[in-house]
């Protein structure tokens, strides 16, 4: 798989990102005239416990302390996300029901699943703001026989029957860069989805998965406990909070690459006001020392992004992951 080039009007997106985060953290308060006055409903589309959730959390505190309002996460998962998109979707465009979105929910999902949804994936959303980026990891049980990369694939190919991995579902991001992963390194596993990644790194953990990828983030405490063995990062780059795990390219794939990323979205059709206050308030709270500092801790890398570039970004993202659904030979409708 080769690497992906951000595409010219992506990487002008990101520029202007950076210029319009500048300007709105030096720009008086904007706060919209009487929003928030209710508690905020920020909606994750995923079992709590897993990466997203962690994520979410952390931003829902901290857009709530820059707004100076409640920020609530309400866990509604399942269908690869579309349950929780779904909510958001029928909501109404005032501010008050937002969703935590990542590259599943946002880009594959919609890829794979559009038509078969009771609500359109992509215009039934606007961009609020992007938080971080997060690398995916590929852990093993500690059992094991294998310190790296390339000797789990010499076990997997010993050991047929016991090869697998779990991941937060079929069609997620983890999945297809499961399926890549078994392409590029020409071996086999066995797929195995589960409602939300929490459940697979605790299978793995008893024993009965040989392998998980996941968000860095949902698997830094299992990481640093010794539970699992962390054994290859998805980025191009190997991740400042696991420096000695190398890249699928350093390991034997050269070119591979992707990550996941979280941001936050709002009903299209929300008041420019009370938008401009989310945006203000997720990429003010979440530039805060704390909440970097948190973000770095749990692997993660900030990327903060405001709503017009993450519009941008969030578009282009679906180039790059229709190709990789095809290279994977998925058929996931």
């Amino acid at each position: 798989m080769e690497k992906r080039p951000l595409p010219d009007l992506t990487r002008r997106g990101l520029l202007s990102g950076g210029c319009a985060l500048a300007a709105l953290l030096a720009a008086p308060s904007a706060r919209a005239a009487g929003f928030p006055a209710r508690p905020i409903r920020l909606v994750v589309p995923y079992p709590a416990g897993g990466s997203t959730d962690i994520v979410a959390r952390l931003t829902a505190k901290q857009l709530g302390d820059a707004i100076h309002g409640n920020v609530v996460v309400d866990n509604k998962g399942g269908a690869a996300g579309a349950i929780g998109a779904s909510d958001v979707a029928r909501s109404q465009p005032d501010g008050y029901t937002l969703l935590a979105n990542i590259v599943t929910s946002a880009v594959i999902m919609p890829i794979t699943q559009g038509k078969n949804l009771a609500y359109d994936p992509i215009g039934a959303f606007q961009p609020v703001a992007m938080v971080c980026k997060l690398p995916n990891v590929l852990v093993i049980n500690k059992d094991i026989p294998a310190r790296n990369f390339q000797e789990f694939v010499a076990w997997t190919r010993a050991n047929p029957k016991r090869a697998n991995y779990g991941t937060g579902g079929t069609g997620s991001v983890m999945h297809l860069t499961g399926e890549l992963l078994k392409r590029d390194g020409k071996f086999d596993m066995v797929h195995v989805p589960y409602k939300g990644a929490a459940a697979a790194i605790q299978d793995l953990m008893g024993g009965n998965l040989a392998a998980v990828l996941d968000n860095i983030t949902g698997l830094m405490g299992a990481i640093r406990s010794g539970s699992v063995r962390a054994i290859g990062v998805s980025t191009e780059q190997r991740s400042v909070a696991l420096p000695d795990v190398p890249t699928f390219a350093e390991a034997g794939i050269p070119g591979f690459a992707n990550s996941s990323w979280f941001g936050v979205f709002a009903r299209a059709g929300t008041p420019p006001d009370v938008l401009a206050t989310l945006e203000k308030g997720v990429l003010e709270g979440c530039a805060r020392p704390d909440a970097v500092a948190r973000l770095r801790e749990l692997g993660a890398v900030p990327a903060p992004m405001g709503a017009s570039a993450m519009d941008t970004f969030w578009k282009a993202e679906f180039t790059y992951w229709r190709k990789a659904i095809a290279a994977a030979g998925l058929d996931l409708n």
